[in-house]
């Protein structure tokens, strides 16, 4: 303060006084005040609002105006610099009224010489500075505090580092502020968040929005140890990140560190326009603010993080309770698979029996034959794989070639009753076209599977159309590949499923595939389109949804075009050598599923002899023992009352171990991939039993009893 003029300026309607004043202020110790005058009331208050003096003199008496007057406009206009008021009255009351209003001082004149007036304008100069820092302490502890408050209502990183960047735009303020966050392990600086005030007229429109740089290349390491970097010229320094400000019209910057735990969280950057922009104290503020945000920062990162790793494991908890609801499922269905497969074996068998040893029947009814068998086969295989919608493939269930066109045809036939009678009952018009593309190649799969997937398919189509509507199923090559010499295949199909029913809105069709999901309310159990979604995806195969509501629903089935590995052609059975005559006992406690098994080996002329329980069974094969007729193969089920399947077949293998001992049951599937054939059982078959599966079973068994007796 001592080393430059202090600007004085005198608003004194007396010219007397005006002389007075100077040489005072000529005689103080090295002459550091430079003294200006204006004689009345608005010319000062001109003077005070351009604001280019240090300090104020003012004579209480201004024509028609006082001094206190001016004094109260100026501090009500936001006057920083001390005023001190002179008056001749030497009035008690004059004096607190000054000081109330304001005033830094109050001189009586002819009482204060040359010293007295500068010690009054130096002391007021010192108390208003000491005042304004104190106000502006205030102030940044109010900002502090207030930013503070508000991240802490906040749990989202980003929005916590956008507040703190807003706040300090409008209360410190800055021109230009961006948080970089550090990530330790690969020693980079990514921002995070940044905010600037509207351009200046020459800047250019450039961010550092979406910067990543490395700590070392940015100029910054001193930050990793906690040191604050303040450049007052931007233009000379040299960190290449804040170079990059120097586009910005920004003069002066402020890199603060955010340390948790003493380990670098990130970088606050701060930057007005001007140069040497920033003082100590704001320095020091933007310190104290960091280690707030720094931790309310870290804190909102592990709420994301804790927020994230509690989705994750909602999802699993309900991942884990759809299981458990589909296991129940599954052991549900498990429990009356035997009782449905008894029941459907004879429809299934008996119709298999007539198609391949009737030879004189119609094409009506050989055609309504194979949809008797058709239908109770999928039944049967719905009823295994209802235990678990997702499961792989096993590698024992067989793939053979399917014709999509073929099949598709076939499911319009089959629920061609069901879109009947629906727009009998109803009185609207329900139709199903079928365009099929006749160069389609075959597929790989289980037609069973593909068959229950359309026809699932179609009946939520008839559901999604209550006031009647067309059903469009087409199929068609959907991709190419370019094979071995540039030549072009098909390397996949689609099959469609087109409706012009109510469609879906965005909600139901991300859901529709999910276990258990249904808009049908109590008519629905959701299983449906999560039974087509397992059956595509152990194809190998995808799913497209188009719908809109009020614009229907397009059910796009994608699979992949495969050749057949070897052993999956469907034509070895028929082309494969018949089977030696055998003696066979055959022990079921159904009577209707003995007579069916006993006409089908007897018609490939076996010599077939039936029990209906465990314990008949035994005796009738120790009885063969004993006349020296035993038995090829012993056919058993596995659930029989009092003797089971199981401790039948030990009993059996445990007097005759050369005996070859097939199960049937209805668990057959889950016993071979879960690799749960009983002991002393030589083969498993499914009910209801297949002609072809069980004549290449005996074949099987009859070539290993050949094998071990040349050797």
């Amino acid at each position: 303060m001592d080393d430059q003029r202090l600007k004085v300026l005198l608003i004194e309607d007396d010219e007397d006084d005006y002389i007075l004043t100077r040489e005072y202020l000529a005689e103080t110790r090295g002459n550091n005040f430079e003294l200006n005058w204006v004689e009345d009331y608005d010319a000062g208050l001109e003077a005070i609002r351009q604001n280019q003096h240090d300090v104020y003199l003012v004579d209480y008496r201004l024509g028609k105006n006082s001094g206190l007057d001016l004094l109260r406009t100026a501090v009500a206009h936001g006057c920083l610099s001390p005023i001190i008021l002179l008056t001749g009255l030497g009035d008690h009351l004059v004096d607190s009224d000054a000081m109330r209003s304001g005033a830094a001082d109050y001189l009586v004149k002819g009482q204060f010489d040359a010293q007295q007036l500068e010690r009054s304008i130096r002391h007021s100069l010192l108390r208003k500075r000491a005042e304004r820092d104190l106000h502006q302490q205030l102030t940044r502890i109010s900002l502090l505090n207030q930013i503070t408050h508000a991240i802490s209502e906040r749990m989202d990183l980003e929005n916590v580092l956008n507040v703190v960047l807003g706040q300090l735009e409008i209360h410190l303020p800055v021109d230009y502020g961006s948080v970089f966050l550090f990530d330790a392990q690969a020693g980079i600086l990514s921002q995070a968040a940044s905010r600037r005030k509207s351009l200046l007229p020459t800047a250019q429109l450039i961010s550092l929005d979406q910067l990543t740089v490395p700590l070392a290349e940015a100029g910054l390491v001193a930050c990793s140890t906690g040191e604050l970097l303040y450049e007052p010229e931007i233009a000379k320094t040299q960190a290449p990140l804040l170079k990059r400000l120097t586009q910005t019209e920004m003069g002066s910057a402020v890199v603060v560190p955010m340390m948790v735990e003493r380990n670098l969280f990130g970088v606050l950057i701060a930057a007005r326009a001007i140069a040497n922009g920033f003082s100590i104290g704001e320095c020091e503020f933007l310190r104290t603010l960091c280690e707030h945000v720094a931790l309310a920062a870290h804190q909102a990162r592990l709420h994301t993080q804790l927020q994230s790793a509690y989705d994750e494991l909602r999802q699993t908890h309900q991942a884990v309770m759809q299981h458990e609801r589909l296991r129940a499922l599954g052991q549900m269905a498990s429990g009356i698979a035997h009782d449905i497969n008894n029941a459907l074996s004879p429809v299934s068998g008996f119709a298999e029996l007539l198609l391949r040893n009737e030879k004189n029947l119609s094409e009506t009814a050989r055609r309504y034959l194979h949809h008797i068998k058709t239908a109770s086969d999928d039944v049967a295989h719905i009823v295994t794989r209802m235990r678990d919608f997702y499961r792989k493939r096993e590698e024992h269930q067989p793939l053979l070639p399917v014709n999509l066109n073929q099949l598709s045809q076939q499911v319009v036939e089959l629920t061609r009753p069901r879109w009947r009678d629906i727009s009998q009952q109803r009185g609207i018009s329900m139709e199903v076209q079928h365009d099929a593309d006749p160069h389609l190649p075959e597929i790989i799969g289980m037609e069973s599977e593909l068959r229950e997937a359309l026809t699932n398919l179609i009946f939520n189509a008839l559901d999604a159309m209550p006031r009647g509507g067309v059903i469009i199923l087409r199929t068609r090559v959907g991709a190419w590949a370019h094979r071995h010499g540039g030549a072009k295949a098909p390397s996949h199909v689609v099959l469609e499923v087109i409706d012009t029913g109510v469609g879906m809105d965005e909600q139901t069709r991300k859901h529709c595939l999910e276990p258990f999901f249904s808009t049908k309310g109590q008519l629905g159990t959701g299983l449906g389109l999560a039974m087509v979604y397992g059956v595509v995806q152990r194809h190998e195969g995808a799913i497209e949804i188009e719908s809109a509501p009020g614009k229907g629903t397009t059910m796009r089935l994608i699979f992949p075009v495969r050749e057949a590995a070897p052993g999956e052609s469907g034509k070895d059975a028929a082309t494969a050598a018949p089977v030696s005559p055998m003696r066979i006992l055959f022990i079921d406690d159904e009577p209707l599923l003995r007579e069916l098994l006993k006409e089908i080996l007897e018609c490939d002329g076996h010599q077939v002899q039936i029990a209906d329980g465990g314990w008949v069974g035994l005796d009738v094969f120790r009885a063969a023992n004993k006349e020296g007729r035993p038995f090829d193969v012993v056919i058993t089920d596995l659930g029989m009352p009092h003797l089971d399947g199981r401790q039948l077949a030990q009993i059996i293998k445990k007097e005759s171990p050369a005996t070859p001992i097939i199960m049937m049951t209805g668990w057959a599937t889950s016993m071979k991939g879960e690799e749960e054939v009983p002991l002393g059982v030589d083969g498993v078959l499914n009910k209801p039993p297949n002609i072809a599966e069980l004549q290449g079973m005996l074949r099987q068994l009859a070539q290993r009893r050949h094998s071990s007796r040349a050797r």
